[in-house]
Order: C-alpha cells, then sequence, then structure tokens
C-alpha cells in the first residue's frame, strides 16, 4: 500500500509539473503571438499560432511590421499612397500602394525564394482604415496568409488588427460586404472593438 501512495504521489507530483509547463508554454505562446510587429492585436490567437508555426517549420518568418499613410494635399483628389513594410525571413522590403477611393489594389514579387502576393484597399476615401492581405507562397504553394487593419488616427489605433492563416483556411480580401467574416476585412472587423469602415 505504501508503494501505491508513493506511486500516486509521484504520477500527482509528475502530472502538475507537466500542466505547469504547458501552462508556461500556452502563455509563452499567447504572449508571442499577441501582437504582431506593426502593433496590431491578434483577432484569433490559436488560428495565428498555428500558422506561424507551421510557416516557420517550413522556413519561413514573415510579418506587416510597419503601415504608414501619406497624406494627398488639400484640394487634390489623390491618389491616396501608403507604404507597407513586410518582414520575410531577415529581409525587410517596402510594399507601396496607389489608392482611389475605396477599390482593391493588387501586387506581387519575388523575394528570397517565396513569392509574396499583396491585396490592399482603403476602408474609406480618405482610407481610415487601411486593409491588407499578404500571402506568401513556395513553389507555387501557399505557406502563410496574413492580414491586417489599420487606423491611421492614434485614437482609433487600438483598433489595428491582424491575423495569420494556414493556406487551407485562407480567406479573399473581401467578402460580401466589410462585415462579412468570409472576406479578410470583415473577419478584421468582427473581431472585438471594431470600429464601422465606409466599405458596403
Amino acid at each position: 500500500m505504501k508503494n501505491f501512495k508513493f506511486l500516486f504521489i509521484a504520477l500527482l507530483a509528475t502530472a502538475a509539473m507537466t500542466m505547469s509547463a504547458c501552462a508556461k508554454k500556452d502563455s509563452e505562446f499567447a504572449a508571442r503571438y499577441a501582437k504582431n510587429k506593426m502593433g496590431a492585436s491578434v483577432a484569433d490567437g490559436a488560428k495565428t499560432q498555428e500558422a506561424g508555426e507551421r510557416a516557420e517549420a517550413q522556413g519561413l518568418l514573415a510579418d506587416v511590421v510597419d503601415i504608414q499613410r501619406y497624406f494627398t494635399p488639400e484640394g487634390q483628389p489623390g491618389p491616396r499612397v501608403v507604404m507597407a513594410k513586410i518582414l520575410i525571413n531577415n529581409q525587410e522590403m517596402p510594399v507601396t500602394t496607389h489608392h482611389w477611393g475605396t477599390e482593391t489594389v493588387e501586387g506581387r514579387v519575388d523575394v528570397a525564394g517565396f513569392t509574396v502576393v499583396f491585396h490592399a484597399m482603403c476602408g474609406t476615401v480618405d482610407c481610415q482604415p487601411y486593409y491588407a492581405a499578404m500571402e506568401i507562397y513556395k513553389n507555387n504553394q501557399m505557406v502563410i496568409q496574413e492580414g491586417v487593419r489599420k487606423y491611421f488616427d492614434e485614437r482609433a489605433a487600438d483598433g489595428d488588427r491582424y491575423q495569420w492563416f494556414t493556406p487551407e483556411k485562407a480567406l479573399p480580401l473581401m467578402g460580401s460586404d466589410s462585415m462579412d467574416p468570409r472576406g479578410m476585412v470583415g473577419f478584421l472587423n468582427s473581431s472585438g472593438n471594431s470600429t464601422s469602415s465606409g466599405i458596403k
């Protein structure tokens, strides 16, 4: 009976240490994915963690690290110019988009053995907020998708969101409207603390 008690106590201690290690690991992952490199809050941490770990296993670290809007002088129609900085492994590069109204613009570039496809749009005619979806491919297979929503007004910056998706969960930039979660814009808008955009 003493042996049974000793074994039971040892098993309890092992289980407690394992749960403690798991909790620590979970909290480390939660902290790691809580914000991206540009400071946007994660929309869905579990999906982001899954996508990030799978991309890292394929040798890819990628993120949108900064987004800046350049103002159009008063009385001029535009375009609105937005420059995003993206990080692909150790290489940072700018992606500049030009926007007339709320249309979607797209571009692609090859960098460090990966193909980056970038889709972006302004939520209103003054580009407040700005939405982007970045897909990264290797050998014509998607590795990861990242979506971001950026407010340029600092008073609304706590509404900045990001999301990483695995290839099978990737979304088009836009669904049927700005609140349709089947599109990246709607997904980011429906993920807590959203501020209404001008898109319909």
